[in-house]
């Protein structure tokens, strides 16, 4: 069971405008899932795994960035210059094709703003600049999150300070950017309705190539709509042709994404705009030695389930297959995974987790590619005996934008209120605070 296809041509621009890679795995009428890769991870893919890999599998195969790649790959990830603009070893994202992948980079402003990574002086924020502009397609400006101030210790003390703050470091991106090097992404925070309006008033005056959702809010698809339709009204979406969500990766909202896409193209409010959105979480998964199993879908709702990993000193060297399918699952075997350690009890290496996110990641864009196809087939019919309340939403944001009415969405409250984000804001974007194992 293979995730995505197995290899394709090198796939270049058409044009340095176009948004859309040739051979792309991702339908260009699709939202894109790019994961943010742990620099860990991220090192070792390129640099070589220290122990022997499962028969069949070889080093190339663990760099998924690598258009040849037999075994599985994408063409769209993410990075946060807040970890690696300070790193100076070779890499599968420092050294990818730049012809034949997409990189979207995070400023490390949730690092920052967490006290995770320290920005002393405008040579740091200018360091960060110039990675972004010499390693990526598209990237965050710096920015200050709102969702932490609902919990406390954070370093700021209120909305007005992080969106000082934010302001300062657009105001520096703008003057030192190099014009034309890279597709700046202006970021949306706020954790109500009201602040969601006073951030985007404040930050819309600094002209960038895009936008990114980010923040408590970011999941509720009425607001979402709701911002969309007024960036609309203000020509705040012409020539901006990219829009990012920060931290998300649930299938649901994968197929929200899509409908939303697929429904600013088709009514002209921008023909070229792709929507694409990240999470860490295959990555952060290492951490707890879960693995994703199979998609969920249900008629109630879309999951990708956990479990913890099979490990344990009765599986070292043991034949058994790996028993959840994926590219690299499929030939690996739990001898492979579990190895004994020199810590008492544990019989599973840093290997071992790589291997776990290698699985995580391609099970992970297997759901989110099912969830796609599946409603696709059943928006035809209009009939959803999978994610029934998504499949109303998805109806009710072509209606939405097709009439390009406010009064239509607010018609519109129930069916996205009853959504499992519609109503209650998440945490935070706590995925975006991700630091390397």
């Amino acid at each position: 069971m293979h995730p995505m296809p197995s290899a394709y041509a090198r796939p270049p621009f058409a044009s340095p405008e176009d948004n859309n890679l040739e051979h792309d795995p991702t339908p260009k009428n699709q939202a894109i899932y790019g994961p943010s890769i742990s620099p860990g991870y991220a090192i070792a893919a390129y640099a070589g795994m220290p122990r022997a890999l499962p028969v069949g599998v070889t080093q190339a195969h663990m760099n998924f960035l690598d258009p040849n790649n037999s075994l599985f790959c994408i063409s769209h990830a993410m990075s946060s210059a807040g970890q690696a603009y300070k790193q100076r070893r070779g890499c599968i994202i420092r050294n990818r094709q730049r012809a034949s992948t997409f990189l979207i980079c995070d400023s490390g402003g949730y690092q920052i703003a967490s006290g995770r990574l320290n920005i002393n002086s405008d040579k740091d924020r200018l360091a960060i600049l110039r990675w972004m502009e010499g390693n990526a397609d598209v990237a965050m400006t710096l920015d200050v999150p709102t969702g932490p101030l609902r919990r406390p210790g954070y370093r700021y003390e209120s909305f007005g300070d992080c969106l000082g703050a934010t302001l300062n470091h657009l105001e520096f991106f703008q003057k030192h950017r190099v014009p034309g090097k890279i597709r700046l992404l202006n970021v949306l925070h706020g954790n109500d309705k009201v602040q969601t309006d006073q951030w985007y008033d404040a930050v819309k005056q600094y002209d960038f190539e895009g936008w990114a959702f980010a923040g408590a809010m970011r999941h509720n698809i009425g607001l979402f709509c709701r911002r969309i339709l007024k960036m609309a009204d203000e020509r705040q979406l012409e020539g901006k042709d990219w829009i990012h969500v920060l931290g998300t990766a649930n299938l649901e909202t994968a197929v929200l994404l899509t409908a939303l896409q697929r429904a600013i193209n088709r009514y002209g409010y921008n023909k070229k705009l792709r929507i694409s959105f990240d999470t860490s979480t295959p990555f952060r998964m290492m951490r707890f030695g879960t693995v994703y199993t199979l998609p969920k879908l249900e008629r109630s709702r879309m999951t990708m389930p956990t479990i913890k990993a099979p490990y344990a000193e009765e599986h070292v060297g043991s034949s058994l297959r790996w028993p959840w399918p994926s590219p690299l699952g499929d030939r690996m075997t739990l001898g492979d995974f579990c190895v004994r350690t020199a810590r008492k009890g544990v019989f599973r290496d840093q290997q071992s987790d790589f291997y776990l996110a290698h699985h995580n990641l391609a099970a992970l864009c297997f759901g989110i590619a099912t969830a796609n196809r599946v409603f696709d087939g059943q928006t035809v019919s209009g009939q959803h005996s999978v994610g029934e309340l998504v499949g109303d939403a998805v109806a009710a944001i072509d209606e939405v934008f097709r009439s390009n009415s406010l009064h239509t969405l607010a018609q519109h409250r129930n069916t996205f209120s009853r959504l499992r984000y519609g109503v209650e804001p998440e945490d935070d974007d706590e995925d975006r605070a991700f630091i390397d194992l």
